[in-house]
Parts: C-alpha cells; structure tokens; sequence
C-alpha cells in the first residue's frame, strides 16, 4: 500500500490517494437525503408512538435501528413501515456538489457504491437525483450485518477484483468510516452529515468538488484533494 496518511502532502493544500478503486458511500456522500430521511424517520416515530423520536443515526441500517429502538414482537412492523414511508419520500433528493464529474473521472470498473439503503430504498434514491446505478452495486439486504461491519465494503473490493487496502472508502458518516477502517481501506470523509471534528479518516473534504483524478500506468487512481 503506497498511501502513508502522514507522508503524502505534497504542500500544506495537498493530499494524495494512490489507490485502484473507490468505494462510496450513498446518503449523504453522492446524495443529498438527509431531509427526507428525517422526515420519513419523524414520521415513522410518530405511528410506532416513539414519543419525540429524532433520527441522529445516519449511516446505519434500517433493520439496525429498528432492533435497537423497537420490542421484538413490534419489529417486522416497524421495518415494513420505515421502508414504505422512505421509499415515498423522495422529495427534495439531489446529488451533492461534485459527485457527477468525481464518477465521469473514474472508469466505470473502478468505482461502486456500498449503502445501508435496501435495493429498493437505494434505487428510488438514485431515480430522484438523477444518478446511474453502477456495476457491483452493494445494497443492506446483500449483508448479514450492516455498518459499522465492513463485510458490505470487502464485499464490494472483491467484486470489483480490488484488494481492500488498495481501495478508497468515502464516507459522512462515523459508521461508514469505521467500517472502512476495520477493512483496511483507506478513508475519506465528507462533511455536511457530521462535522470534521466527528469524522475519523485519513482526510477530511467538505465537497466531493475538491477531488481531482488522474491515472497512473496500470490503471492505478491517482486522488488529489485540494483546497478551495
């Protein structure tokens, strides 16, 4: 692994990624859904009777949520009606700054997404910001355990014939991040979900904009950040 997250600086407003794929991350990373996951998690804490329910715990599964928050016998209810409620509500989802001309740069060999979204979730996400879905796509019900597991993102190197720590994990989420972590990625964090201060990675981006791409012989990526 050629990445050393002290050494690659070139100046004070560059850090450098050597790596041969990327992982992303869906919500929040590549698209804006933060408030029509909130809503729909209001909404769904209103009809459990969760008095004063406020989702925080972006990041994680739907079915890790409602394990943690609902009794047993109440379970398979709550799951159906989270997913309906965030599978209708797709207003108001867009792509964040950057995230088109960050996936144009990146053959599309070398490049998938890992979301805790369900196929279903993740597909009406996608249709409502307009984004393609891409080859070796790994969804939550693809997994036995969510993040901050990191079975979804070794799941994704090996499909995309990538070793793991030759790969970047990009991520606003502290779960995502750890999940990143503990496969021996490489990491990149996004900010706007969590703040910088929240977001454990070898680099901290406020925008998926400050990302240059660049090849090096034998399809390595080279991945600047730059300050804007």
């Amino acid at each position: 692994m050629t990445f050393d997250a002290a050494a690659p600086a070139l100046d004070d407003s560059l850090t450098v990624f050597d790596v041969d794929a990327v992982l992303f991350d869906l919500d929040g990373t590549l698209i804006d859904s933060t408030v029509a996951t909130e809503r729909a998690w209001t909404l769904w804490g209103e009809k459990m009777g969760i008095a004063g329910y406020r989702h925080t715990a972006h990041g994680m599964t739907a079915l890790t949520l409602v394990n943690e928050l609902v009794d047993a016998p109440r379970r398979a209810e709550a799951l159906e009606l989270i997913t309906r409620l965030e599978i209708e509500d797709t207003d108001g989802i867009r792509q964040k700054e950057g995230t088109a001309d960050l996936l144009a740069a990146i053959p599309s060999k070398q490049w998938t997404i890992v979301t805790s979204c369900t196929r279903e979730l993740a597909r009406a996400r996608m249709a409502a910001a307009g984004l393609d879905w891409p080859e070796h796509m790994v969804t939550a019900d693809q997994v036995t355990t969510g993040k901050p597991s990191p079975e979804g993102f070794l799941l994704a190197a090996k499909r995309l014939g990538a070793d793991i720590r030759r790969c970047l994990v990009v991520e606003d989420a502290p779960a995502g991040l750890s999940a990143g972590r503990s496969a021996n990625a490489q990491t990149l964090g996004v900010t706007g979900t969590y703040g910088a201060r929240q977001l454990e990675a070898d680099a901290v981006v406020a925008s998926l904009g400050q990302l240059t791409v660049s090849r090096r012989p034998g399809a390595a990526l080279v991945i600047e950040i730059r300050d804007r």
